[in-house]
């Protein structure tokens, strides 16, 4: 393995640490829940859905991620004002989770983060996200609540290559730490089936040089972008987005953002952090605790 030149930024959030050198601490597993598609939404415009099913969902990823020590965040997908609301609120009352607002509109993002503020749960919320199209009114709006923590997603359209991420991250990096943030996560954008190969090399490059965590979600493309899928099994399919996800902790990604009903990815990330860190231990670097996959994955 390796050891990033710039000195590794290492946050707090709720109850998970996330950042540093490769194999300092375990990968943070993002899951999302509420997402499109996803059965436990019954109505998005009122905000209902299946709470039993909900917390039971996210008692299990729970469970699996503490056997292996691997931490825990809740990816929050909303598309409606009352429905991020009824998830905030869901989500920062029945777990002691840290979570992150990912509404599909500036509206239901702030939504998000009012209810997030209303609650006290300032040290659990992560806003997602500032990019290059974030308008000043909604960050604005946000950093009136005063949110600490951040994604910023690096969307360059114009230039989606490793490269192409590098080049607008300073700029976007500046722009969240004017509206007040001060824990940034950088988020790689994978927009296509491919494109996390670019965006686990933009990983390597931006913590090199800036050292903040920095990850992405590496398969959500797949659901529609993968067209021969059918010809596979569920366990072939299942082992190939595995091995998409954890193919970024090779290159030092802090965070795999994945739905939290493919449990499969549990096992598997711990088992790559468990490589990392025992090959980082050659050149110095050691888990921070004992409370890494290193020491609870295989024995």
């Amino acid at each position: 393995m390796f050891k990033f030149n710039a000195e590794q930024k290492v946050y707090q959030i709720g109850n998970v640490t996330i950042g540093g050198q490769p194999g300092q601490y375990p990968t943070v597993l993002m899951a999302s829940i509420f997402y499109q598609g996803d059965k436990l939404v019954i109505d998005e415009e009122s905000g209902t859905f299946d709470q039993e099913g909900a917390l039971e969902w996210i008692n299990k990823i729970d469970t699996m991620c503490k056997s292996v020590k691997l931490p825990l965040m809740i990816d929050i997908v909303g598309s409606s004002e009352n429905a991020m609301r009824a998830y905030v609120e869901f989500i920062g009352r029945k777990t002691d989770l840290p979570f992150i607002i990912d509404g599909t509109i500036a509206k239901v993002r702030i939504a998000g983060v009012e209810m997030a503020a209303k609650l006290g749960l300032h040290d659990r919320a992560v806003f997602d996200s500032v990019n290059v199209e974030s308008r000043e009114d909604e960050l604005k709006e946000v950093k009136k609540h005063g949110l600490k923590a951040t994604i910023v997603m690096l969307n360059n359209s114009k230039k989606p290559t490793a490269q192409g991420r590098v080049d607008i991250a300073e700029e976007l990096i500046e722009k969240a730490k004017t509206y007040g943030f001060e824990k940034l996560m950088l988020d790689m954008a994978v927009m296509d089936s491919v494109e996390p190969g670019p965006a686990a090399k933009a990983i390597y490059m931006l913590k090199d040089k800036y050292g903040y965590p920095a990850g992405c979600s590496p398969t959500h493309t797949l659901i529609t972008g993968w067209k021969k899928a059918s010809l596979y099994n569920k366990v072939e399919v299942a082992s190939t987005k595995t091995s998409i996800a954890t193919s970024l902790q090779l290159l030092g990604a802090d965070f795999v953002m994945y739905g939290i009903k493919q449990t499969e990815i549990v096992p598997s990330m711990a088992a790559v952090d468990a490589l990392v860190a025992y090959s980082c231990m050659q050149h110095g670097v050691r888990p921070a605790s004992h409370d890494h996959p290193l020491y609870h994955i295989f024995k």
